[in-house]
This record gives structure tokens, sequence and C-alpha cells, in this order.
């Protein structure tokens, strides 16, 4: 293949080659561990809406498709360009569409923690705008760059778009961090006093640092690599996994639900003591203490609904009702 670059210019293999194939190594794990979870979801009894099957069945269809670009790719440079080391600085066609369809996955994925955190703020405009604001941006930089490569003859010409470069993975990285610290600062405001709900928030918020975190350390990786190294291909090995870590950090929040649910629903025994000192505490009243009933247990049954969720509680003959705000199964359904 005569292309007239200078054999100086050529690339190694090793930041090169090797970048490439262990970046797309880990990705296709990773797709295939996104079709176990998605065969989960779907035979597990879900009781989502068909909207959103659909939107779950179209992020697959996406990954598969993301998946075949990352084939090509390898297959482009180890196979049908074996030997022929200057075409490593030649774009080809599967890498720029590899972009367009990360951004598009990763927009659709954050659109649904979005509206999470809007049901969970009980809607916040603010929090949830700026969080689609930076979703969006992220979007928009990946698609004006998918358009502008396709003119690029080399990679070395990156340079000329590098700008949106930086700005694409400076916003997906705040988009993901935002995400997972808000839903943390969420859920911490939802505790209740109670340790069984508690750890069941705590839980929840391990997830959202789960999914966010992960995603926004591999995007922050792919920035500084492109920032430091921007001639060679360890920045892309890490773009290639951006889409299939966020979507399988999405789809195991989806099938962990049903645990939580049950584990929500089994009927815990609490002291009537600790119920009422937990009332002290949320409505900031006082309370007397001769009335606390140390020795007595209750147990709490507890029913789901979309609004609140009341707990009932009856012992000797005393009934009382708590409400508990946002429940925690609420936070868990919001997708």
């Amino acid at each position: 293949m005569a292309t007239g670059i200078p054999a100086a210019a050529l690339p190694e293999f090793d930041n090169t080659l090797g970048a490439l194939l262990v970046g797309g190594l880990v990705a296709t794990a990773l797709w295939g561990v996104s079709c176990v979870q998605a065969f989960r979801f779907f035979v597990d009894g879900s009781t989502d809406r068909a909207s959103h099957k659909a939107l779950i069945a179209f992020l697959i269809a996406l990954d598969t498709f993301d998946t075949i670009l990352n084939c090509h790719i390898l297959y482009w440079y180890l196979v049908t360009n074996y030997l022929q080391a200057q075409a490593l600085l030649l774009p080809v066609w599967s890498v720029i569409i590899h972009v367009a369809a990360t951004s598009i996955s990763n927009f659709i994925v954050r659109s649904a923690f979005a509206r999470r955190i809007y049901r969970l703020s009980k809607g916040n405009i603010l929090l949830t705008g700026f969080i689609m604001s930076l979703s969006l941006l992220d979007l928009s930089c990946g698609i004006v760059i998918t358009v502008k490569a396709f003119s690029l003859k080399t990679y070395l010409q990156l340079d000329a778009i590098s700008s949106l470069m930086y700005l694409n993975f400076a916003a997906g990285t705040s988009s993901d961090l935002s995400v997972a610290l808000v839903l943390c600062y969420l859920l911490r405001g939802s505790r209740t006093g109670f340790q069984w709900t508690d750890s069941l928030i705590a839980r929840l918020m391990m997830y959202a640092m789960n999914t966010g975190l992960l995603v926004a350390l591999d995007a922050a990786a792919g920035m500084f690599s492109y920032v430091f190294m921007p001639h060679n291909f360890i920045f892309l090995g890490f773009y290639l996994l951006l889409s299939k870590l966020y979507l399988n950090s999405y789809l195991a929040i989806l099938n962990a639900r049903k645990g939580l649910r049950e584990k929500f629903d089994e009927p815990k025994s609490i002291h009537l003591s600790h119920i009422q000192s937990t009332m002290q505490w949320r409505n900031g009243v006082g309370y007397d203490a001769e009335r606390q009933m140390s020795d007595s247990h209750v147990a709490l049954p507890v029913s789901k609904s979309d609004g609140d969720t009341a707990v009932d509680i009856s012992s000797r003959g005393v009934e009382k009702t708590m409400d508990y705000g946002e429940s925690s199964t609420n936070v868990v359904v919001a997708c």
C-alpha cells in the first residue's frame, strides 16, 4: 500500500496494534456479559413496560452492531493490512462509525439514569437538566466528530479536531461522575433511621457509584491518554470499552431489582422504642419516654406502591403509621 508517508512517521506496534487488540478483546468479552444480562432481564419475569423492554432490546442490538465494528477494526489492521505498517496511520470507516454508536448508546443510558434522578428528586429540574445538558453535549460532540472524521486522511490530522475530542471526553466524564454523585446524594437523603432499610439504601448507593465511577474512570483514562499520547491508539483502546461498561452497569442494576424487592418485603422485627426515637429524629419533636415499649417487637409488613410506602405497626392494640417518603423499592424501580 503506497501512501507516500515517510517511514520515520510510522507508529510502534505495542501502543497501536497492541492497544487495539487488548481493547477489542475486552470489549468483546463485555459484549458477552451484556448478552447474558439481557437474557436474564427478559426471562426473569420482568414487570417492566413493553416500551422499556423495547429500549433494552434496542440497546443490545446497538451494542451488537458496535461489537461487529470492533471486529472489523481488528480484522482490518491485523489481517487485511498484515505487514502493511503504514495502514496504521489511515482511519478505517468502522473506527469513525464506532464514535457515533458509542455516543448514542451512552446518551440513551444516561437519559434513563436522568429519569431515575428526576423521580428520586421529586421533579428537580435543575439536577436533571444539568445531567441531560452534559449528555447532549457529549452526544453532539460525538456526532460532529463522526462527520468531520470522514474527511481526515490520516490519524495525524486528528489535531484538527482535537478540541472536539477533549470536549467529548470531558463531557462524558463529567456526566458519568454527576450521575453517580447525584444518585448517592439523593439516596443518602432517603435514609429512614431503620437499619434494614438503610442497609438497602447503602447497597443502592454502592450500585450508583459502580455505575458512574467505573465508566468515568475509563473515560478519564481515554482522555488523559489522548492528551499525553495523541499519536498512538491507547486512547482508542479505552474508548472501545466505554459504551459496554455503561450498558453492563445499567443492566446489572435492572437485574438486581428483584433481589432487592424480596429483601425489602421481608418482615422485620424491631423495638417500638426505636420507632418512636426514629420518629423524633425525623420530625424533630420530643416524646414521652414512659410510653416506650422497649421490650415489644413488631413485624412490619411493607406494601409497595407507586407513591409513598406506609408501614402499619400493630402491637398490644396500638396502631401507628409512618410515612417513609420515597421507598427503597421505588428507587430501584425508577428507571
